[in-house]
């Protein structure tokens, strides 16, 4: 595989983290970034373009007592499951649809929740 070498800018928070990171793993910046960004470039080019038809996992996890009841009853929403741990609640929901069905119901959980993470399924 070729490689193209650039420079990139980083907050001092996320590059110490990365070089923790690629120490504690006993790899390189380089490797983790570029694993990184596959992922990304793969979830956005695919994922959330609205032509694409996806099935994919929401996982929310929110403070207790945030009300997520009226993001779990949408048509995108095939099932979910909700379960309290400790002072947080995660919030699992199977969704369908079209990719820009999907990052809108995504971006709205996130509003409500402190961590979002979409999984694409195919």
């Amino acid at each position: 595989m070729s490689v193209k070498r650039f420079g990139v800018s980083l907050p001092r928070e996320v590059a110490e983290a990365l070089d923790k990171m690629a120490h504690d793993l006993g790899v390189t910046r380089s490797e983790i970034v570029t694993h990184a960004l596959q992922e990304y470039i793969q979830e956005k080019t695919a994922h959330h373009n609205s032509t694409h038809q996806c099935i994919g996992v929401v996982l929310a996890l929110s403070d207790s007592g945030v009300d997520l009841s009226d993001l779990l009853h949408r048509d995108v929403v095939l099932t979910y499951s909700h379960m309290h741990l400790e002072q947080t609640c995660l919030t699992v929901a199977v969704v369908r649809g079209d990719g820009s069905q999907i990052a809108r119901y995504v971006l709205e959980i996130s509003r409500k929740s402190h961590t979002v993470r979409y999984v694409p399924l195919y």
